[in-house]
């Protein structure tokens, strides 16, 4: 079985425990062939289910987003793989610690925090993105969901503010997050959102009524809406209970936000949507970052764009303009390991 390995060394100023990888070019001993053959079939994981497999606490540290300050809270990974030790999953456990980042066709490296991922959740916080209810938004790929966490900030600060109040009827607004592992969903996605809930204004009613929740939290006489911008700036543990969860679900039933997670390779996952609705979902966003590592996987990552380690930009540049597509850079990092942020359109 081929893996990937992106050579690096960690900043010196970075701390280990974020576990930020820079992107490198990544090699394999052979290429698997098939790639649609080969890969998971894709399958809807419902909210419910993965807030079942939530452990009884999550353990969380702050996550700064490159230049703006702005910091998102995420679930630290030691404390992902003590849950799959404490489960018996040592096998998926050791993947954690393993030497190879990826493992093609079985891991795709989504517990980890990609630095491409900071890069483009910080340009979506120079835009007014999410700052408003309606839209559909899609991350595919998604691992940590740095990007999408940020969109669900903003949007969860927007729902909590006298203007959302006074709107009346307001838009459902969709967000849906696509891995190619279910376990991925389970140990960081989810528990993330969980957490971007947790630290937003949102959560103001759950935790007045339950400040011991987070056993890191102010003393009582603070308010909830300090201790909400306290949260994301410091490591903290979050003790997970059904109040908690029933809170978090009311939540987003009472604003209109409707979570939906899928899991699988990309080829299976447009033929999944297109088995139920008959065509595939319309998205307004459809984000992705550290997608684009191997060739084979540019079509298939195409053609879930295009409803509405080999790989690299000007490959896949390549195979979108081959399908009628453009191309726009509207971001670069060109020191040391250059980094973009594209736009694609139709």
């Amino acid at each position: 079985m081929s893996a990937f390995t992106f050579d690096f060394d960690l900043e010196d100023d970075l701390d280990e425990s974020f576990d930020i990888i820079p992107p490198q070019n990544p090699t394999a001993a052979s290429t698997p062939e098939g790639l649609s053959e080969a890969e998971l079939p894709a399958e809807e994981i419902p909210l419910s289910e993965l807030l079942s497999a939530l452990p009884e606490a999550l353990s969380y540290s702050p996550l700064a987003l490159p230049a703006n300050g702005t910091t998102l809270v995420r679930r630290d990974l030691f404390d992902a793989r003590f849950q799959l030790l404490a489960q018996g999953r040592d096998a998926q456990a050791a993947l954690v610690d393993a030497p190879a980042d990826l493992v093609p066709g079985v891991y795709e490296g989504g517990l980890k925090t990609w630095e491409c991922a900071l890069d483009l959740a910080a340009y979506l916080d120079r835009d007014a993105l999410g700052a408003h209810a309606g839209l559909r938004v899609l991350e595919l790929g998604c691992g940590t969901a740095a990007p999408t966490l940020l969109l669900l900030g903003r949007l969860f600060a927007f729902l909590a503010s006298a203007t959302a109040a006074s709107d009346g009827e307001r838009p459902e607004t969709e967000i849906h997050l696509q891995d190619y592992n279910r376990a991925v969903l389970e140990l960081v996605t989810l528990p993330n959102v969980l957490l971007a809930w947790y630290v937003s204004p949102l959560s103001a009613q759950y935790r007045a009524s339950a400040p011991d929740a987070d056993s890191d939290s102010d003393d009582g006489a603070a308010s909830a809406s300090a201790r909400t911008r306290g949260h994301e700036r410091r490591q903290g543990g979050l003790t997970v209970t059904p109040a908690l969860l029933a809170a978090f679900t009311t939540s987003l039933d009472a604003h209109r936000v409707c979570l939906r997670f899928f899991s699988g390779g990309w080829t299976s996952l447009r033929a999944h949507w297109a088995a139920r609705t008959g065509s595939p979902p319309p998205y307004d966003v459809v984000l992705a970052s550290e997608t684009i590592y191997r060739t084979e996987a540019l079509r298939p990552f195409l053609g879930v764009l295009y409803f509405g380690v080999g790989g690299g930009v000007r490959e896949f540049v390549r195979v979108v303009e081959d399908e009628g597509g453009s191309v726009h850079t509207v971001w670069e990092h060109r020191e040391g390991v250059g980094r973009r942020i594209m736009r694609v359109e139709w």
